[in-house]
């Protein structure tokens, strides 16, 4: 907090102004602002104000009494009436340390409530750059929450394109092992079919056989009566001189035409 019992005195009025020619406006207003800041920098020290401050205090040389006297009470009045009096919250009170009795206002309305309304500015607006920045984390991970369920989505298609590979690929190899059955199947249908032509031919040969044996049997059994009717005709005991009739030796000569020895036999 600043000192206030070194009070800055008031500039010699002939400095840098050949003796006079000051403007006493100026330097009035320039010397009722001192307190005000002095006021002020005291004021922001308290806890509601966010920042501290503090001013370097440069004291100014020694003055004259000759000079000092120039500087009298009315002076302050006269910049007091001059002032709007609904700005003033406080009355002058004498300073402690005045050893001239000047009057040095304490607080102006207008300066007081300034930094406060600075403040309760400052604190909307941190107040609202908080909301946004609390929306844009919000955003935020919504984004990163949304990035990582698309992962996680891209990583299941990958999956189910990997797994559809591998299926199509089974389906490659089963319809290829497909096909060779098929081709194998219809090998093995031929070789049926040839089986079963074979088997039909089989069949009809001995089919034949069995008709040629008939013939045969027939044929022998024809034979051997004719041989049996020829030893009882060449008997000695039945002997009778009598030749077989033609109707015989006609159905004997047709079984024995019909016979592939018949060449044998001569009729």
């Amino acid at each position: 907090m600043h000192d206030r019992s070194h009070k800055p005195q008031p500039p010699e009025a002939g400095e840098g102004a050949g003796g006079g020619n000051v403007d006493r406006v100026l330097f009035k207003n320039l010397v009722e602002m001192v307190p005000l800041v002095e006021s002020l920098m005291d004021r922001r020290v308290n806890s509601a104000y966010s920042r501290r401050t503090s001013l370097v205090y440069t004291p100014a040389p020694p003055k004259k009494a000759s000079e000092l006297e120039s500087v009298k009470l009315p002076q302050s009045v006269s910049a007091k009436k001059r002032r709007d009096p609904g700005d003033v919250s406080k009355k002058s009170t004498p300073d402690s340390n005045g050893d001239n009795g000047l009057v040095v206002p304490l607080s102006l309305s207008g300066a007081e409530n300034k930094p406060k309304d600075d403040v309760a500015g400052l604190r909307e607006q941190v107040d609202y750059l908080q909301k946004k920045l609390l929306e844009k984390e919000e955003a935020l991970r919504s984004a990163e929450s949304l990035v990582t369920e698309m992962n996680a989505a891209y990583a299941t298609i990958d999956e189910l394109r990997r797994l559809v590979s591998d299926k199509e690929a089974l389906i490659r190899s089963t319809n290829s092992q497909l096909h060779d059955a098929k081709i194998m199947l219809a090998d093995k249908q031929a070789s049926v079919e040839k089986l079963e032509w074979e088997v039909k031919m089989s069949n009809k040969k001995v089919e034949d056989l069995q008709g040629d044996v008939s013939n045969m049997g027939f044929e022998i059994s024809s034979l051997m009566a004719f041989f049996d009717k020829i030893s009882e005709n060449l008997s000695g005991d039945s002997y009778d001189d009598t030749v077989p009739s033609s109707y015989e030796l006609e159905a004997i000569q047709s079984t024995v035409s019909m016979h592939p020895w018949s060449n044998v036999w001569p009729v």
